[in-house]
This record gives structure tokens, sequence and C-alpha cells, in this order.
């Protein structure tokens, strides 16, 4: 399978798009750090060929809705198939750390248990992980959240790299 030494860059996140504002966003070198993903997800990185790096980031909505992107840059692109296949079987647990919003962003902080949707996308070498939580916290209506959260991903995965 084909092989990369480079992680994706930041700015595959744009500051605007679709109607989406991004809030904040960071790089981490460490794709396994408790932090960074959950216990599943770091297993399946360890067990893989490996991961480059992870970048992250809080993009918000004109309703103040919450979306978190993970963005994970594999080393061999054949280790995406399995990782997705086995997260996709769980999408009620969260995979990547949320990304607190900054004071000064104008949304609410939410519980850590809110409710929340999840979704995944791939394309090269990389794997998109994007939850979104509504701006009250609700558990309701989480099909219309889920478009919400695919728009978004299905904006932001093709600005990554092949």
């Amino acid at each position: 399978m084909a092989v990369t030494k480079v992680a994706v860059p930041l700015s595959v996140f744009p500051a605007r798009v679709q109607g989406y504002t991004r809030v904040s966003a960071e790089a981490r070198a460490s794709c396994t750090s408790t932090d960074t993903v959950a216990a599943t997800l770091a297993g399946l990185i360890t067990q893989s060929q490996g991961c480059l790096g992870v970048e992250l980031a809080l993009y918000k909505d004109a309703d103040g809705n919450q979306y978190n992107l993970g963005l994970l840059t594999l080393k061999d692109q054949g280790d995406l198939a399995h990782v997705m296949t086995v997260l996709g079987s769980h999408p009620e647990s969260r995979q990547v750390a949320i990304h607190l919003a900054p004071k000064d962003s104008g949304l609410r902080p939410l519980p850590l248990d809110s409710p929340f949707v999840q979704g995944f996308s791939a394309y090269g070498h990389s794997m998109l992980v994007g939850s979104a939580q509504w701006s009250d916290g609700r558990g309701s209506d989480l099909d219309q959240l889920s478009k919400l959260l695919a728009r978004l991903t299905n904006a932001v995965i093709t600005n990554v790299p092949a």
C-alpha cells in the first residue's frame, strides 16, 4: 500500500465554508494521546502502521451548533478501511477529543455528556472524524444534526490532498 511521510496541514480547515465558521484549530503531533483520541482509536492506530499527526478544529453554524473535527493522517492508506469499519460500528462512542470553545467565541459551554452525532470520512491517507452537538445540548432531531455535520465534513474532506 501507499505510505506517506507528511501529515496533512492545518490549512485544510477553511475559516468559512458553506455557512460554517471555524472557531479554533490546532495541530497535534501525537495521534494516540488521551487528550486527543479515545482509547479505541488510539489502539487501532497503535495496531496500524501509525499516524503522522492529527489536526483538530471547532466550527459553529449561525445557530451556534458546535462541530468538532479531527483529521488524522495515517502512514499507510491501507489501514483506513479497517479503522473506519471498527469506528463506524460504534457511532455512540466519541473518538476525537472535544475542542473547547474559546471564551470569546460566543458559544455556549455544553456538558461533556450532551447528546452528539458522529461521522467518518476518508480520502488519501486521511480520516476525518466529526462530531456535532446542538447549541442547547438537546438530544432530539439527531438525524437533522447528522445532515448538518455531513455537509461540513464533505466540504472539508475535499481540501485534503491525496
